[in-house]
């Protein structure tokens, strides 16, 4: 593989920095929307600089120091943003916590990374913090981010603390001036636990240099005009919707917040924004959901679509060949977008240039149907050791089934077993307070092993196959990657979650849950009375389907590939009974756990 070219270097070399000098830039531009019952209302960097600083200065007024931890427990909102960078201005160190974990693990977390204050969204957010409190004693303070904090024990509002800011900072002119002269490029950035697929999550500190190099290579991979509107719903706790957030700032584009995870596919259709950053789950859900409304439609509209799908296929395949259709192609493509594809778009808004995807693989299958509609995907690939991106899809050049070439500055290479190592300014500088655990993923030389395994084709883009670990080898001694059977069990319509397993056995089993939409108005065409999803998952007409569905799945994989056995659960994975991170991936070990005599159960007496 070719050396990569160096990577351009952000303006300025600290975060805090950068945000500074767009603040300053941006003046009364919109910065920010904000999702209300009256519709969004905007918020200017002006707006966002003095809130930061307040919040910056009321965390000094707490009497905390340079470098040390404040956590922020909340949903993805307006006052996150402006937490995360009053403590970036500060020079203190921001440990995100994922609004869905339970209090043993918000204890963990906090616990672990000696936070001095915790900022959290609301009432259950703020009771999974009193409930632990005691066994806390670094933390020395609570702020309330909505709601008020009377009756709270230890507790302040976000509000209080402002005006402790602009109080501070008044009887001490110049005090967040002179400690932002302090903050240099390898002074740590934040804190990001990692959800913890295998166990305990752990700390990855990263520097201010590496999300500086990291957001800078990003946006020369793929270009972000100035002004252009994200609908932001990822996880903040999570690398992917940290790095969105950075990287927006950087761009000077506007942020729209989605009013929550349920609702994307509504804001979509009233952000109207031209991009958009997502994990795969969202994508897989639309997908089902327009097959879903052919199959509904039938007789002649579907027919439509069908030829219009078709047509849009051999499009897709000249585009992915870095031509556009000509001739008869063409025409046919702009017959079939204005009756097909345009009124698809259009429930996404109408502007999309293109989605992003990170967080977990993306179904090819997915990839090509949405992009012979008329909408790009540029997959993403990157853990939170190294500042979240570290390979991407381009604009101008893009395979899907890859994760794209190497971000400008970035060495990528495979080890002997298959696994991919990865080197650059972006590497996280330690797990944190675990030096053994640190030494294991980086080498001296600076290469960190990911974990992963994949290849690199002749151009440098980069094919995932699965975790290291997750890697199911048979009792035959065949190496079987799950999550490419798991993605292509996934696209079937009626399949919500899948779950492959075989590890030292003779032949695949799978877990299956149902989609609840499509299989109940399937289960109401065919007369079912009983539709609720624990009863379908017994039903034996259910059963039949699904076994003729995973059968056609079957006939094109290796006989080893196969999913021999199968079981329907009769309820989905999530992240409150355990079995998805935050993310949206599968907890092997918890699904093995909770459904383990079942997985016994298909293997019987063989």
């Amino acid at each position: 593989m070719d050396q990569p070219k160096a990577g351009g270097s952000m303006k300025e070399t600290t975060l805090h920095r950068m945000f500074l000098n767009r603040i300053a830039e941006g003046g009364d531009a919109v910065r920010y929307m904000i999702p209300g019952d009256q519709g969004y209302t905007p918020v200017t960097y002006r707006q966002v600089g003095d809130a930061a600083r307040e919040i910056g200065l009321g965390l000094m007024a707490l009497g905390l120091s340079r470098g040390d931890r404040v956590a922020i427990l909340s949903t993805t909102r307006l006052e996150w943003c402006l937490v995360d960078i009053g403590s970036i201005l500060g020079g203190f160190v921001t440990v995100p916590i994922y609004p869905s974990n339970l209090p043993d693990q918000v204890e963990y977390i906090l616990a672990h990374s000696r936070a001095r204050v915790v900022f959290v969204e609301d009432d259950p957010q703020y009771n999974k913090v009193a409930g632990v409190r005691s066994r806390l004693p670094h933390l020395s303070s609570v702020v309330m981010m909505a709601g008020g904090a009377e009756g709270k024990e230890g507790a302040t509002s976000l509000s209080a603390l402002r005006e402790r800011g602009k109080e501070h900072g008044s009887g001490n002119p110049g005090v967040l001036e002179a400690r932002e002269e302090e903050i240099l490029p390898a002074d740590d950035l934040t804190i990001i636990y990692t959800s913890g697929t295998t166990g305990p999550p752990k700390g990855v500190v990263t520097r201010h240099s590496n999300y500086a190099f990291n957001v800078t290579s990003a946006l020369e991979a793929i270009d972000v005009p100035r002004g252009a509107t994200f609908l932001q719903f990822l996880p903040l706790a999570h690398s992917l919707g940290r790095l969105e957030h950075f990287l927006t700032f950087d761009a000077m584009a506007v942020s729209a917040f989605a009013r929550s995870l349920q609702t994307v596919a509504e804001d979509l259709a009233t952000v109207r924004p031209e991009i958009m950053v997502s994990v795969p789950r969202l994508y897989e859900k639309f997908y089902a959901r327009v097959l879903a409304k052919v199959e509904e439609d039938g007789g002649v509209k579907k027919a439509i679509f069908e030829w219009a799908l078709g047509v849009g296929r051999d499009a897709s395949r000249c585009r992915q060949r870095g031509g556009e259709p000509r001739g008869f192609l063409a025409l046919k493509n702009g017959i079939a977008d204005r009756l097909v594809f345009q009124k698809i778009r259009a429930r996404m808004g109408g502007r999309l240039r293109f989605f992003i995807s990170g967080g977990a693989p993306l179904s090819r299958e997915i990839a090509e149907f949405l992009h012979a509609l008329g909408v790009l995907i540029l997959e993403g690939y990157g853990l939170t050791e190294t500042s979240t991106v570290t390979t991407v899809n381009r604009l101008e050049r893009y395979k899907f089934g890859t994760v794209g070439k190497a971000l400008p500055g970035t060495e990528i290479r495979i080890a002997s077993d298959g696994e991919i190592l990865v080197r650059g300014p972006h590497i996280f500088r330690e797990y944190f307070n675990e030096p053994a655990a640190t030494r294991e993923a980086i080498e001296p030389d600076g290469w960190f092993h990911t974990g992963d395994i994949g290849a690199l084709d002749e151009e440098g883009f980069l094919r995932i196959t699965d975790r290291k670990k997750d890697i199911i080898v048979t009792s035959g001694g065949k190496n079987i990657a799950p999550q490419n059977l798991e993605n292509l069990l996934k696209n079937d319509r009626y399949v919500s979650q899948a779950f492959v397993y075989g590890d030292r056995k003779k032949y695949l089993t799978a877990l299956l849950t149902l989609a609840p939409e499509e299989i109940g108005a399937w289960a109401a065409r065919q007369g079912i009375p009983d539709r609720s999803i624990e009863a379908l998952a017994k039903h034996p007409e259910v059963l039949q389907m699904m076994r003729e569905r995973v059968d056609a799945v079957n006939r094109g994989l290796a006989p080893f590939e196969q999913v021999k056995k199968f079981a329907l659960l009769g309820t989905d994975f999530s992240q409150e009974t355990g079995e998805l991170t935050p993310t949206l991936k599968v907890r092997r070990k918890v699904v093995i756990e909770k459904y383990g005599r079942i997985l016994d159960d298909l293997y019987g007496k063989d």
